[in-house]
Parts: structure tokens; sequence; C-alpha cells
């Protein structure tokens, strides 16, 4: 686990660390507010980091957290197409950040993984 990951998961706010894993695990596949809510407190602790590439990395949990959750065919379809749908928050502030071609190009390859993993579970977001 490098730096960014304990950052990410060593976060000290316990109740942001358990609405990612009700996000994550879809333990309330019927409350799509949580997932606002996840980013609204996610949002305020991204303001606390002052490094460009870690509000970078860390956007990309939050995408990673979303993309892992549309994946799992264990989580009920409707919460993963609601997952689906808020994919895009961190993908647009992360579009934000970018200054240099290297980070329009990773966008670009995170964006191309979303296509692919949608297309691929697909047939089981459909309910």
């Amino acid at each position: 686990m490098n730096e960014m990951d304990n950052l990410y998961n060593g976060q000290n706010n316990p109740s942001v660390r358990l609405i990612r894993d009700k996000i994550r695990f879809g333990h309330e596949p019927d409350n799509p507010l949580l997932i606002s809510i996840w980013l609204d407190q996610e949002k305020l602790f991204l303001q606390e980091l002052e490094d460009i590439g870690h509000r970078r990395q860390y956007l990309e949990q939050q995408f990673r957290l979303l993309l892992d959750t549309i994946m799992d065919e264990l989580i009920p379809s409707h919460w993963r197409c609601i997952c689906l749908n808020n994919i895009y928050y961190p993908l647009s502030s992360l579009k934000k950040l970018a200054s240099d071609k290297q980070s329009e190009r990773h966008i670009q390859q995170l964006i191309n993984e979303l296509s692919v993993t949608s297309n691929y579970v697909a047939s089981s977001l459909r309910s």
C-alpha cells in the first residue's frame, strides 16, 4: 500500500470510511443520497490537500471505489447504476486539475477504462 492509499484509507473521519464501505458493498442500495453525502464529505477533505498530485490521486481513489462497485455483480444492479451515474464527478474534478499532457492522457485512460468496464457489465446492469 502506498502513501496515498494510506492517506485515503486512513482518513481520520470514521463516518467517511463508513460511507465508503456502504457505497462499495451496497449496504444501503435504496439510499442514493449516500453518494452525494460521501462526495460532499470527501470534497471537504480534498480542499485540505495542498499538493495537486495528492488531490489527483485522491480523486482517482474515488473513481476506483465507484468503478469497483459498478463491476461487482454481487451488488444490486440499481445501486451499481447509481454509482455509474455518479462516477463522472471525480472524473470531472480530475479534468479541472489537468495541467499537462500527461495528466490529460491519464484522464483519457480512466475514461477508456470506464467505457470498457461499462460495456463489459452492461448486461448485468439491466434489470
